[in-house]
């Protein structure tokens, strides 16, 4: 906190010696230096907690200025537009709402035109526009610009905030708990391999002992015999071990050997709306079957929790060369329980059981209900590789916040380029048709006279007067009111005539340089 107050005092301190330096170079009266200090200390302190605030306070400060100080001959002073800049990209890099910064800016711009006009007499009503519309290509560049790039470092630094972290935590969690289903899948896969190979293995110990007993072989084929049921046993023991180690810690409630058929038979009993349709019997490897007992199980049990009431239809159709399974149910009839437990793995799971035995397994809504769907073949096969894992989300999101960065920092130099332009052409137009209509003519200047009254004059003079007189510095005397006429049109002359009137008359005409180009006239 102590070296943030002393950057504040320091960066008040740098704003304050170009206030400074500018007026002491014109000799400003104290007491607008003073206020220059004030306002500048209110931005510098007020930049943090109201962003917006501090950069209008210093924004109408120098609008203030500027009304009073355009148009005259003491010069502009600018010394407070290095902190209307700086301010103005705070604005932005503290993501101050686009709508707030539009209303300030808006109301400000008319504010210095509605001053610089109250503050100007009738005369000079058109020099005044002109200096707003360049007030307004200035202000895109020092004003806008800078709270365009604020926004852009603003956006920057959201990507690199706590809650993208936090979202990709998240799906890393989602990913392990799917990580989890599969290894719980593999390790009932790893069951049934023990069932089954164990129980061959059995077959072959119990087979050897047989021959160990039998009188008719020799004594070596016996001793053979007997090592044999010895490392069958050795071999049983440690296929065990081995299983073990990557069995679910939970114990199977059903019957290792049960098939399909006796599967829907007890779902039935239970109550479950349940009809199996077995079309063919072509015998399956013991994987592929185990696999088909495993969707038809977590297949029934989905419908049992999540459609109460259902019919649930299971279709085993084994063809030449795979089987099919395909488990539809007709969707809830009662209202689904809230408390139902649920892991919301089941199906990754058995995709998974699925994948290893060469299959392919799709679940989805169908017709009102639910539909499972595997096909495998039936003597097994090659697991399908892994699909590459889905790119994140959040990193998804990243990418479009960045790409909108992008955007934002293109259009942060582009959208006041583009307005700066059309603004440009509005204000080009603006003094072309304001110096083609205060065209007055060589032959029509030179037919008025010294004290010819002012509404004869009048009649012929043009509509408007210039509005970009020559700076000769002519002070004309008390009570006296001068306009400017050009002889030509815009950007072709190098003279203009000066028309001076008091108390109703024409009291002085003369034709007065225009530029740095000696006058040239066609006319004495």
């Amino acid at each position: 906190m102590k070296w943030r107050r002393l950057g504040d005092v320091g960066l008040w301190a740098a704003l304050c010696f170009l206030v400074l330096a500018e007026s002491g170079a014109r000799s400003d009266p104290y007491w607008f230096q003073g206020a220059c200090f004030a306002v500048l200390a209110v931005g510098v302190f007020f930049r943090r907690v109201r962003p917006l605030l501090a950069f209008t306070v210093v924004a109408w400060a120098q609008i203030v200025i500027l009304a009073f100080a355009l148009g005259t001959t003491h010069g502009v002073q600018i010394a407070l537009v290095p902190a209307i800049t700086l301010l103005s990209y705070l604005a932005g890099r503290r993501e101050t709402q686009l709508k707030h910064f539009v209303l300030v800016c808006s109301w400000s711009l008319a504010g210095l035109l509605v001053l610089s006009l109250a503050v100007r007499s009738e005369e000079q009503a058109t020099e005044a526009v002109l200096s707003w519309l360049v007030m307004l290509l200035l202000a895109l560049l020092l004003v806008v610009l800078p709270w365009l790039i604020g926004r852009y470092r603003a956006q920057q630094a959201l990507l690199a905030s706590a809650g993208w972290e936090r979202a990709e935590r998240i799906e890393r969690e989602q990913r392990m708990a799917i990580d989890q289903e599969r290894l719980r899948e593999r390790s009932r896969i790893a069951q049934d391999m023990h069932d089954s190979v164990g129980h061959e293995l059995s077959l072959i110990a119990l087979r050897a002992a047989a021959l160990e007993l039998d009188p008719s072989l020799p004594e070596e084929h016996r001793r053979a015999a007997s090592e044999l049921r010895e490392m069958a046993g050795t071999a049983t023991d440690r296929l065990g071990d081995i299983i073990g180690v990557l069995r679910d810690t939970e114990a199977p409630l059903v019957p290792r050997d049960e098939d399909v058929p006796t599967l829907v038979e007890r779902a039935a009993a239970s109550g479950l709306s349940v009809r199996l349709i077995q079309e063919g019997d072509a015998e399956l490897s013991p994987m592929v079957d185990r696999a088909v007992h495993r969707v038809v199980q977590e297949s029934l049990t989905n419908a049992s929790k999540h459609a109460p009431g259902a019919s649930v239809t299971v279709t085993v159709t084994s063809a030449e060369d795979d089987v099919r399974v395909q488990i539809v149910d007709t969707g809830a009839v009662r209202p689904v329980p809230e408390s139902v437990p649920s892991s919301g793995r089941g199906l990754d799971g058995l995709r998974e059981r699925v994948r290893l035995v060469g299959g392919t397994l799709s679940a989805g809504p169908h017709q009102g209900g639910f539909e499972v769907v595997a096909t495998m073949p039936r003597a097994g096969g090659r697991p399908e590789p892994e699909a590459e894992p889905p790119e994140s989300a959040a990193a998804a999101e990243r990418a479009t916040v960045r790409r909108s960065v992008r955007r934002g920092l293109i259009t942060a130099f582009a959208a006041p380029l583009i307005l700066g332009a059309v603004i440009g052409v509005v204000a080009l137009g603006y003094y072309l048709i304001a110096g083609y209509s205060s065209i007055l003519r060589p032959s029509e200047y030179d037919a008025l006279t010294i004290g010819q009254a002012e509404r004869e004059v009048e009649k012929v003079l043009p509509a408007m007067q210039m509005i970009d007189p020559p700076g000769e510095g002519y002070d004309p005397p008390a009570g006296w009111t001068c306009r400017y006429y050009r002889p030509d049109a815009p950007f072709s002359i190098t003279y203009a005539y000066r028309l001076c009137f008091a108390d109703g008359v024409l009291v002085a005409k003369a034709m007065v340089q225009s530029g740095s180009v000696t006058p040239t006239t066609e006319t004495g």
